[in-house]
């Protein structure tokens, strides 16, 4: 291959707070592209200037700059040669390659809208997926006669398993089967190597509910073909396999923080298993790298805080904008070293947990928030893997799914230290 697929223990965590790797000056207005190869040579496209830039041994800024005649190109995938393949359908019709030894560009396939997915599997068969079309078409790159088939999608928009609304992100693993970013229809499909009825494997209309998607736009699989998912209008990364699902990176709200995103499009691992993502709407490349000690679990120990929600509890608005009023109760949470922890509720009740970087406050309780959930461990009760920092207070708001709703609790904190926790004023 000639991408990043790292191999991941279940207890995979990532810093939530990224590190801008490039931004406006570089790149330009709200970059789309973004590949990245087993050297870790960074690939995007300057959409301003038609330009491909590439990032070699670690470099701050792009070793090389080629400049191509192409319009708002969408997508990029570049091949173990260094051939780079690009989207120039928005004007030109055509998906085109840039060959290394000659840097001289051919016509690849015929289009008949922008490919916002391009894939090449390991059979040489180049996959684009057009959003406007509403369809994946596929072509083997050794026919002189450059003849493309559908893949996916039966190029009218609609939401049955042989059709597409708008995909965006596309992804083929080793048995060639398919994955799509069907924006519109807020799911994932997988089209099984040569069918052309697709299953729903997350979003709307699978069988697991727990998280929902708003316009998926990137499908990444990796070792162990967990699903890493670019929910774009939530602006988020979800990691996603059989009954263990969660949001990785962007788990509070849209913004411009390190540890927000805003319309993310696209992601890619190197080969350390950082992240890479276009951030697009805050114009930059963020990276969020991968906290090794996340999977050392050789002596996990747990530490148990319990606590009654009351009446005398002060209340807020759980979302912000909601009149009703919800009994909440601030826990900081201390570590002697900054390391991954798994933090999950027990309770008669329903339970939402949120956790929040130095402090908290009601009036506005998205501030600060760094994660949230409210089901992952089943049963009405959160489950979050996260990083806990020793520099910086690790606040945990804990509420209900219901205003009103008074219960015992308990948090249940595991990782390879032990905890301490402290009640705070509801009135930060």
């Amino acid at each position: 291959l000639s991408f990043n697929q790292p191999k991941f223990c279940p207890t995979a965590v990532w810093n939530p707070f990224g590190i801008t790797f490039t931004n406006k000056t570089i790149v330009g207005r709200y970059t789309y592209t973004l590949f990245i190869n087993t050297n870790n040579t960074i690939y995007t496209v300057n959409r301003d200037k038609t330009q491909i830039l590439m990032w070699i041994n670690n470099s701050i800024n792009p070793n090389k700059i080629i400049s191509g005649n192409f319009f708002d190109s969408a997508s990029i995938f570049v091949t173990n040669n260094g051939d780079i393949y690009y989207d120039n359908g928005e004007r030109n019709g055509r998906a085109d390659k840039w060959i290394l030894h000659t840097n001289t560009f051919v016509n690849v396939m015929n289009i008949d809208s922008p490919c916002y997915g391009l894939f090449i599997d390991t059979n040489d068969t180049l996959y684009c997926s057009m959003y406007s079309q509403h369809q994946v078409i596929k072509r083997w790159l050794n026919d002189s006669e450059m003849i493309s088939i559908t893949a996916a999608g039966s190029g009218t928009q609609g939401s049955a398993a042989n059709e597409l609304w708008n995909p965006l992100g596309i992804f083929v693993d080793i048995n060639f089967d398919l994955y799509v970013a069907d924006c519109f229809n807020d799911r994932i499909q997988l089209f099984e190597s040569g069918e052309l009825n697709g299953t729903t494997i997350v979003g709307q209309g699978s069988s697991n509910s727990i998280i929902s998607l708003l316009c998926p736009s990137g499908i990444v699989l990796d070792a162990d073909k967990y699903l890493f998912i670019v929910d774009r209008n939530n602006h988020r990364i979800i990691r996603s396999r059989s009954n263990d699902i969660r949001c990785i990176i962007g788990c509070g709200r849209e913004g411009s923080q390190s540890y927000q995103l805003s319309n993310p499009i696209t992601l890619s691992f190197d080969s350390y298993g950082n992240i890479f993502i276009t951030d697009a709407l805050n114009n930059r490349i963020q990276k969020f790298d991968f906290i090794l000690n996340s999977c050392d679990n050789s002596s996990i120990v747990q530490s148990i805080y319990s606590s009654v929600l009351t009446e005398k509890h002060s209340t807020y608005s759980r979302t912000g904008c909601d009149l009703s009023k919800y009994y909440y109760e601030v826990i900081q949470v201390s570590v002697h070293e900054s390391r991954s922890y798994s933090l999950s509720s027990n309770s008669s009740v329903d339970i939402y947990g949120y956790m929040y970087t130095e402090s908290f406050y009601p009036s506005d309780p998205f501030t600060n928030l760094i994660m949230q959930d409210d089901n992952s461990c089943g049963k009405h009760q959160f489950n979050m893997r996260t990083l806990l920092w020793s520099t910086t207070a690790n606040i945990l708001v804990v509420t209900t799914c219901s205003p009103n709703v008074t219960g015992k609790f308990s948090i249940i904190v595991s990782g390879i230290n032990n905890v301490t926790f402290e009640r705070l004023s509801e009135c930060l």
